[in-house]
């Protein structure tokens, strides 16, 4: 089934008891990272905590993608910062992906951003993995140059570096242009 659209999928606003299925969904999606050289590390069934999901819920930008039946398929982790909406996670369980779940999510995002009046979306990625930068680019980001970062941006990746990401020299950031 892998490639076939999932049309019936449901988004709506991540609750606090939604968090551990977060977590079951983000451990999943990480196994497709076994394929990439250098990334087994994300493997390791090591996933984003109570408090840093807490973080997206409470100002409203995190949202859960359920199939018809109400399982738990996808989510997206956003905060406004500065004038955008930057997605801090999208996580697709490993069984659910290649079905337009991820754009489904990015799509509700982008309205969510729109609704608020932000001038952007940006999130931190790798160049080298089909399903990020590259896809990202589907949807009509651009990868900038580390001179086009900003504090806020070239932090958020230095934090990243500094907590051990592998492969730190395929990370980029990126943006789409709302307004």
């Amino acid at each position: 089934m892998q490639g076939m659209e999932f049309a019936e999928v449901k988004i709506h606003p991540t609750k606090k008891s939604d968090i551990k299925a977060l977590q079951a969904v983000e451990i999943s999606a990480s196994k497709a990272f076994l394929s990439i050289e250098g990334l087994a590390a994300f493997a390791d069934d090591n996933c984003a905590t109570k408090e840093q999901h807490l973080s997206a819920i409470e100002p409203e930008t995190s949202w859960l993608a359920e199939t018809g039946d109400g399982k738990p398929v996808g989510f997206l982790a956003a905060i406004p910062e500065e004038g955008t909406l930057h997605i801090y996670e999208i996580s697709v369980h490993l069984d659910y992906q290649k079905r337009g779940i991820g754009r489904s999510l990015m799509a509700h995002a982008e309205e969510h951003a729109k609704s608020l009046g932000l001038a952007g979306i940006t999130l931190t990625t790798y160049r080298h993995v089909p399903w990020n930068a590259p896809f990202y680019e589907e949807l009509g980001f651009c990868i900038l140059t580390p001179e086009a970062y900003g504090p806020r941006l070239a932090g958020i990746l230095a934090e990243e570096i500094s907590s051990g990401v592998p492969v730190p020299e395929h990370r980029c950031a990126m943006r789409k242009q709302l307004v």
